[in-house]
């Protein structure tokens, strides 16, 4: 029925009896402007005001102007102070303290008022004013409420802050915080490791969330004997997430772990793996007993575990540099080859696979091959759904563990990893600085379209890779044989020189040879910068990286006038000076090629040098069984214990006869004989 209708005509048909000030409301809000339904509005109006006083002020359609949004220009003021058809909304009342709510209740309905208020909060601020209205009033379910929720909020107040290199312990737990509040389990996205984000929060937000978690670790010091066996868990995962962003005391997960022990038995293989997380994250190990019962309840229940729950614990084990009896670790790594082979997770697989190179490196613990080949087996069917940085660590793992992993497992990885380089989630710097590291020591070349496009792509990241990215990834191109552009050339002297007195001598020996392997030339003034580098840090720098470096030196250098230079020729003299300090440790390969490069360089180092380097050559040609191996040109042909081959000794004997220097008569009959 609509309103016209209504007020159309006094002998108009209606069902609703309406009284009239009811009637003056609704033909105000249809905007009837005709004289006589002002006038009816004006009595009844009058009439009411004559009833029921009313204060001054107050709007006659208080009730029902919050029936529709009156906007600009509608609706016209009623005359003789009869109101306003279009008037806001009055606020609504501010909502009552929780302090006052709480007045005159129980202390049940206050505790159970304290758990509503704390499943509904969201911010820093909630349960701040939750914590400093409840006091001794929050209970032990209210505890594990709040330590549930609390996480959570202080990753919505957190900001992602990027990095490009692998993050240090305290960011790597944030990560690590921030994947176990978002679901899936504790580990959350920490399976490879070597994220590339860390949550941060801002200078004030941290000082709000120092003061909540002092108050509630006072709480659970008091409530700690209400505490069940998966409330004590919740709590210390709950404070092993906040103690990422602000400290907490060992002594608090200390004072958990005292009633847990005699309950171990009784707690669920995911509640096993998350309190062992949990230690892990705040650097907490547990004493022998407590560990003996642990394994115990592991034991028993292994089993039990799911895929997800065993990366979890082998992430805390050995964080903690905890190592279990060989027989109970050969068993949780079969339970989680079987888990791997059901699930094919990726993520699963990293983190397990990761801790094994941690056990290998620190415990010598590694399977054999045809164990880790299975474990690739079972993750190959699921790489297209794999994270980026859980791809990387799957194949940096297996590589650290001294294992190549096969041509068909590569292939898939090549085809994986081409859509990553590209398309989002892509890898992140220090992921991408691993995988460098691990394909330039796999042995499958990838295919040529994929090189073509690692390059191009790689060409952008330059800039923002450190020192040892840079040499891997050019050594990894002088593994693939992969001469890149001279446009990717150019980035990446520009880039690299940027960093010139942060290279080791390890990073620069190995990207002046990864760039005469590839036969590249180097600027002079970016090869200046790398000499100066590494002779600036000789003490550091072991015997063949003497070799390699002042070889590779001559080889890149594209200006033969500026290696003659004096400043050049006293770098190169440097070098080998160094290098004859350290002729004992030299094989006779490395005594011949030292002094080839230098007779390439032009570069002759003086009869006293050359005196002692003749006889160290001689003395470590014979004590490899050189001297037995001379002789016919057969013999001169294969690869001799010594490394000389007939090439080799033609050229000492040159740069010898070039220096003007006499042989002594041992190393004159080796090297006729070889050649």
């Amino acid at each position: 029925m609509s309103p016209v209708l209504l007020s159309s005509s006094r002998h108009s048909c209606c069902s609703l009896r309406l009284s009239s000030r009811e009637r003056a409301v609704i033909l105000c809000l249809a905007g009837a402007q005709s004289q006589k339904a002002r006038d009816a509005a004006s009595k009844g109006s009058a009439a009411r005001r004559e009833r029921v006083a009313r204060p001054s002020g107050l709007p006659v359609f208080e009730k029902v102007t919050s029936l529709s949004i009156p906007t600009a220009g509608s609706g016209s003021s009623s005359s003789s102070g009869s109101g306003s058809a279009a008037v806001p909304p009055l606020p609504l009342p501010p909502p009552l303290p929780l302090e006052l709510e709480l007045q005159g209740l129980s202390p049940l309905d206050a505790q159970k008022r304290l758990t509503g208020r704390v499943k509904a909060a969201r911010t820093l601020q909630d349960f701040a004013a939750i914590i400093s209205a409840g006091g001794r009033l929050i209970d032990a379910i209210c505890l594990v409420a709040i330590l549930s929720g609390l996480p959570r909020a202080v990753q919505r107040a957190a900001l992602p802050v990027v990095v490009t290199a692998p993050p240090p312990p305290a960011a790597a737990a944030a990560a690590a915080a921030a994947g176990a509040a978002g679901g899936g389990g504790p580990m959350g996205q920490l399976r490879g490791g070597g994220s590339s984000s860390a949550l941060q929060l801002s200078e004030q937000d941290g000082r709000e969330l120092a003061a909540l978690v002092a108050g509630v670790v006072a709480l659970v010091r008091i409530r700690l004997r209400e505490f069940d066996s998966n409330g004590l868990v919740t709590v210390a995962v709950g404070l092993a997430k906040l103690s990422c962003h602000v400290p907490v005391e060992a002594s608090v997960f200390r004072s958990l772990l005292t009633p847990l022990e005699p309950r171990l038995q009784g707690l669920t293989p995911k509640a096993l793996a998350n309190l062992m997380w949990a230690l892990a994250t705040a650097g907490v190990q547990p004493c022998g007993s407590w560990l003996s019962r642990f394994y115990t309840s592991l034991e028993r229940q292994l089993d039990a575990f799911s895929g997800g729950d065993l990366a979890t614990l082998l992430w805390g084990l050995a964080k903690l540099d905890l190592m279990p009896e060989v027989w109970l670790m050969d068993s949780v790594v079969a339970a989680s080859l079987s888990g791997l082979r059901r699930s094919h997770c990726v993520a699963d697989g990293a983190t397990t696979l990761t801790c094994l190179a941690r056990y290998y490196c620190a415990y010598n613990y590694r399977l054999g091959d045809e164990a880790l080949g299975a474990f690739l087996a079972a993750l190959q069917p699921g790489l297209r759904e794999g994270a980026p940085g859980d791809l990387v660590a799957v194949v940096h793992s297996a590589v650290c563990m001294s294992h190549l992993p096969g041509r068909a497992f590569m292939l898939d990885l090549y085809a994986v990893l081409k859509d990553r380089l590209t398309c989002e989630p892509t890898l992140s710097y220090a992921d991408f600085s691993r995988l460098l590291w691990s394909l330039s020591r796999v042995d499958c070349t990838p295919p040529r379209s994929w090189l073509r496009e690692f390059v191009e792509v790689s060409t952008p990241k330059l800039a923002h890779l450190r020192p040892r990215a840079l040499s891997e990834l050019i050594w990894a191109l002088a593994c693939w044989d992969a001469k890149p552009s001279p446009r990717f050339l150019d980035e990446f002297f520009r880039a690299s020189a940027r960093r010139l007195n942060d290279y080791p001598p390890t990073q620069i020996a190995d990207t002046l040879s990864a760039l005469a392997k590839l036969g590249c030339r180097a600027p002079a003034p970016w090869l200046g910068g790398m000499l100066s580098s590494f002779a600036a840090s000789l003490p550091d720098a072991r015997a063949h990286e003497l070799v390699v470096t002042l070889e590779s030196v001559v080889a890149v250098a594209d200006d033969r006038a500026w290696l003659a230079a004096p400043p050049q020729r006293a770098a190169l003299q440097l070098l080998a000076d160094t290098a004859a300090s350290r002729f004992a440790a030299f094989d006779a390969c490395s005594h011949a090629r030292l002094v080839l490069a230098l007779a390439r360089a032009n570069c002759c180092p003086g009869a006293a040098w050359l005196s002692e380097q003749q006889a160290s050559l001689a003395s470590a040609w014979s004590a490899e069984g050189g001297s037995g191996g001379g002789g016919g040109g057969g013999e001169g042909r294969r690869a001799l214990p010594a490394g000389i081959d007939t090439a080799t000794a033609a050229g000492l004997r040159q740069a010898y006869s070039q220096w003007e220097v006499e042989l002594e008569p041992v190393l004159a009959a080796e090297l006729e004989g070889r050649a």
